[in-house]
């Protein structure tokens, strides 16, 4: 067996952030605000072809050189949250919304109105409905769920600002009521949620992604920061009643332009996608 020379041994997870290209630089971002959460098998991989110059009937190689080098970043994320879900098809998110609210009143077929309570997500303040009029926006869309029958969701285009009156936020949803034999009681779920299109064709967005990983030993850094990325792959919806679903992404660093290489990002420069700082 070799000898070890240093105590730089890679087992060791890595936490992976990312943000729209140009909205902060790529050195800033931070797990709390640009972390994408539970995720594993980071990894930052390159691959490359090579031009033979052969010689003679066997074809002896005498010189090569490199070519097509492409650097790829690949990864399994495991939280379905709605930015990920949005990351996942190459969006960048943008309005990302999830409040929870139950009834306060049965809400019967061909209901256009919802008295709706807050209830938010334990450990999730941001879900919180609060107390302000327009808490709910006009275009917003709500599930109403059943709470004995969680399968029994009905999606509901919201149609004004809601208003707030002691403790009660009322929704209308007049132009998308209950259908006839649907009804909820009361504490019935109220999600304000994030809508989404899946598989629309169209122009996807860049991201900036910082990749920060630690050694096995005395918590050694490893940074790699990519400017300018898109996402190739990563979608995926698995009901899986055997083992938690997963999304697998595939991401690919691109070169930036002169123009684009400046301030800090001159560190980088025009000749590779981004850079790894090991300590």
């Amino acid at each position: 067996m070799s000898a070890p020379k240093k105590n730089a041994f890679m087992l060791s997870s890595a936490t992976l952030m990312m943000c729209r290209y140009g909205d902060t630089p790529v050195f800033d971002l931070t797990p709390a605000l640009h972390g994408v959460g539970l995720s594993e098998e980071i990894a930052v991989n390159l691959d490359s072809s090579n031009v033979d110059l052969t010689a003679g009937i066997a074809q002896a190689i005498v010189d090569s050189q490199r070519v097509n080098v492409q650097a790829g970043i690949t990864g399994t994320v495991k939280e379905y949250s709605p930015e990920n879900l949005l990351r996942a098809q190459g969006l960048a998110t943008g309005a990302v919304t999830t409040l929870r609210g139950k009834l306060t009143a049965p809400a019967a077929a061909a209901a256009v109105s919802l008295s709706v309570a807050t209830d938010p997500i334990p450990g999730d303040p941001s879900s919180d409905m609060g107390t302000a009029a327009a808490a709910v926006k006009a275009g917003s869309v709500v599930l109403i769920q059943d709470p004995a029958t969680p399968e029994l969701v009905f999606p509901a285009r919201v149609k004004a600002d809601s208003t707030y009156a002691a403790g009660v936020h009322t929704i209308s949803i007049a132009d998308t009521p209950l259908p006839a034999g649907m009804s909820f009681p009361v504490d019935a779920k109220i999600w304000v949620v994030t809508e989404m299109a899946v598989g629309a064709m169209g122009n996807t967005d860049l991201f900036s992604v910082k990749i920060v990983g630690t050694l096995s030993n005395f918590n050694r850094p490893i940074v790699a920061v990519f400017p300018k990325v898109q996402v190739t792959k990563g979608f995926n919806l698995t009901f899986s009643e055997k083992e938690y679903g997963t999304m697998p992404w595939e991401m690919r660093p691109l070169l930036l332009s002169a123009s684009e290489a400046t301030g800090r990002l001159a560190e980088i420069g025009t000749k590779a996608p981004g850079k790894v700082y090991a300590a």
